[in-house]
């Protein structure tokens, strides 16, 4: 074996930990900001923070679900509402979908698992017999029996489970105690909820121990499966961003007023300029240095952020008042358009709201890829657009022969948008769509 030295020249970039401590504010969100300067305050002694008030002030009201086309109107410009909420947690349907092999499915079981999704109360119970769904869909029963078994294996354990029993049953399938716990759920379940340990006892032939032990296993199941799944519980956001538009004529302003200002504490600057001690005097000078940091700080997370949001406005001027589709919009173009790293892009966006009258808008949202148009002729087109276009022929289809995905697939990419069925799924959901069955109208 060889061994060889050498020498190589090559440019490295590294980060100082002022520049990573000015990329850590730039990412803050106003909450974040607003912490971090009150926190400053009471360490720096050259620090005068003002907080702003006001805050309870704000209105407050909920955000339309909808970020795209047509999601608020023109009317709502003149009064932003600076709270708003944020869609609640994820729907059952797409729970299920993400879990069935969808494509391997024939129209039948497709109708079956439907049905069976509308039919879930909100524990996650199914009350309706396999028969019963039979005669309903005019299906045999061993079909549905064999589509509900296969349900029942999804996560999480107890869904489209017939009551509590079976909910429980379905949970402690594979456990080392399976058959113990089996003959406590079928027959002493009232006796596990009474704490009657003596009869469990006598009836399974085993130690007042061993039977605590199973109550603790059946005590941790869950009894309601789907227990905070599709609920619209609200969650309040403050946007940091405000656009407003009056004849034509845009408005950009950060919504960082109440936030409060940070200003050098003068008294402590005349105390460092006339200190004789020079521990204190060199004190003093390294939290003033701290002190026109933060400043600095905060004053470029303002340019980097106002720098975009006219970045986007250029671009989306017709999307953010609610008239026109998403355009496509990468990080990379607009990064290079402000003379910045991706990376300064990315951490400025990250969890900031913008508020137009179009609707309220995650940052991160406004940037996405586009797919290429199938004429070969025209620009991309958005995620967003396809949405659009898929909503668009979903109202206006029959709704008495509604059509498929499969179907829906091949009419945008008529209309110039290839996508897969899949994807035609995915977006479906993601509108909150049901699938062909579900839409049928008599």
């Amino acid at each position: 074996m060889e061994i060889k030295t050498g020498v190589s020249l090559q440019t490295k970039q590294t980060l100082s930990q002022v520049q990573m401590e000015s990329l850590n504010v730039l990412s803050m969100s106003m909450t974040e900001l607003r912490e971090f300067l009150q926190n400053e305050e009471i360490e720096n002694p050259l620090v005068e923070y003002s907080s702003g008030g006001g805050g309870s002030q704000i209105p407050v009201t909920h955000r339309e679900a909808e970020r795209f086309y047509g999601s608020r109107s023109l009317e709502d410009a003149d009064q932003p509402d600076l709270y708003q909420a944020e869609n609640g947690p994820e729907s059952v349907e797409n729970l299920v979908m993400m879990q069935l092999s969808w494509e391997k499915m024939g129209e039948d079981d497709r109708k079956v698992v439907d049905f069976c999704i509308n039919s879930l109360e909100q524990s996650g119970y199914l009350p309706i017999p396999p028969e019963e769904i039979a005669k309903k869909l005019g299906l045999k029963k061993d079909q549905v029996e064999r589509v509900l078994s296969g349900l029942k294996l999804l996560e999480p354990r107890g869904i489209f489970a017939s009551g509590l029993e079976e909910c429980l049953l379905l949970q402690i399938q594979g456990m080392e105690q399976e058959e113990a716990l089996k003959r406590v759920i079928k027959d002493h379940l009232q006796d596990v909820a009474e704490g009657r340990i003596s009869s469990i006892s006598r009836d399974l032939k085993l130690s007042s121990a061993e039977v605590r032990k199973l109550i603790h296993i059946i005590k941790e199941l869950n009894p309601r499966p789907l227990n905070g799944y599709g609920e619209a519980e609200a969650q309040y956001i403050l946007p940091d961003i405000i656009l407003t538009c009056q004849n034509g004529q845009w408005n950009m302003e950060l919504n960082d007023k109440w936030t409060g200002n940070v200003q050098i504490n003068e008294f402590y600057v005349h105390m460092m300029e006339t200190a004789q001690d020079e521990e204190l005097k060199s004190y003093f000078e390294e939290k003033l240095r701290r002190a026109r940091f933060i400043m600095n700080a905060v004053d470029q997370r303002r340019r980097t952020l106002l720098g975009i949001t006219e970045g986007i406005l250029k671009r989306q001027p017709g999307y953010l008042l609610g008239t026109e589709h998403l355009k496509p919009m990468t990080l990379e173009e607009l990064a290079e358009e402000l003379g910045v790293h991706k990376s300064t892009v990315s951490r400025a966006i990250r969890d900031k709201y913008l508020l137009a009258p179009g609707g309220c808008f995650l940052l991160r949202d406004l940037f996405t890829s586009g797919i290429a148009s199938g004429d070969g002729k025209t620009d991309e087109v958005s995620r967003t657009a396809v949405k659009a276009k898929l909503r668009e022929l979903v109202e206006a289809e029959d709704k008495g022969r509604p059509y498929s995905d499969e179907q829906l697939a091949r009419l945008l990419e008529r209309d110039g948008m290839p996508v897969s069925r899949r994807t035609v799924a995915k977006y479906r959901m993601e509108l909150g769509l049901g699938s062909a069955f579900q839409r049928r109208e008599e």
